[in-house]
């Protein structure tokens, strides 16, 4: 099951974290018109998060529209920690 942090308007991003199971590593999906500029740099904070966070398995889509670096980090944190909460409750 997906869970998504943020909206598609300007100056957000929309963040989507669905868990996988385990050994299936990560996939990380950026949609951003920056992607020549910053793509990597965005790659690089989730992966930077999800590391923090001691996520190994899962995929994350990011649709970003402008995004400070602060707002993509809480985004994440927040898909992540809605799956976490899901999972604790099964």
């Amino acid at each position: 099951m997906p869970y998504t942090a943020g909206r598609k308007n300007r100056g957000d991003i929309e963040v989507t974290f669905e868990p996988q199971k385990k050994g299936s590593g990560l996939e990380i999906n950026i949609e951003t018109s920056v992607e020549q500029l910053y793509g990597e740099h965005i790659k690089n904070e989730i992966s930077e998060v999800l590391s923090s966070l001691n996520v190994v398995d899962g995929k994350v889509n990011v649709v970003d529209d402008g995004a400070l670096p602060y707002v993509l980090q809480a985004r994440v944190e927040a898909a992540v920690r809605m799956a976490k909460e899901e999972q604790n409750e099964e």
